[in-house]
């Protein structure tokens, strides 16, 4: 199913996914997990491909480190600026399903932002609870099969969980360095390629 959804291009197609009833019950939000992918696996896949053709002029000797070393910037958090503009985009999203003015876009950041905090705390930044990550997976998923119905909510007695994965995961990005950040960004992908229904 996963494979089928990654070769979905088109914003109509898109769409379908989001909206069609005919889909069985889980897939929408499956499917929004990984609409919001296709950009970093096609990234990643042009990224790929120029090392490959690198690899083909020089190929590192045993000894040698396969990995690039990383420069400075990859060794620093992110600026305190960007981590403040991502937060704020997935407060306004949450806050635009309370009112009952949510969209896929808006569901798939709040997603993408779940599975990365959790992927940091497995790499040792932060600590909270696996139940707060299921609780959130569970409102979400209630917002994804809504869309069926066209119904973009999520209630405000039910945004918690959300929330303190949110704050988690904004001082996550406040402390982690760039890299650690990235290597969360491929475990996202490798999830999104892979046949299971949640990462934990």
């Amino acid at each position: 199913m996963i494979s089928t959804v990654l070769t979905v291009k088109s914003q109509y197609a898109r769409s379908i996914l989001i909206n069609s009833v005919k889909l069985p019950l889980g897939w929408v939000f499956l499917s929004v997990i990984c609409i919001t992918m296709l950009g970093l696996i096609e990234q990643c896949q042009s990224d790929h491909t120029r090392s490959m053709s690198q690899n083909r002029k020089k190929r590192p000797s045993g000894n040698q480190s396969r990995r690039k070393p990383l420069g400075k910037a990859d060794l620093l958090p992110h600026p305190a600026s960007y981590v403040r503009e991502q937060s704020l985009r997935w407060h306004v999203a949450l806050a635009a399903f309370q009112t009952g003015k949510g969209n896929g876009d808006l569901l798939a950041k709040l997603v993408k932002a779940l599975y990365l905090a959790w992927f940091l705390q497995q790499a040792g930044f932060g600590a909270l609870d696996r139940d707060f990550y299921l609780d959130a997976e569970r409102i979400l998923d209630a917002a994804a099969r809504g869309a069926n119905k066209d119904v973009w909510r999520i209630d405000p007695a039910d945004c918690s969980p959300i929330t303190r994965l949110l704050d988690l995961h904004e001082q996550q990005l406040l402390c982690a360095p760039v890299f650690a950040v990235d290597e969360a960004e491929s475990s996202l992908v490798r999830f999104g390629r892979s046949d299971k229904k949640s990462p934990w």
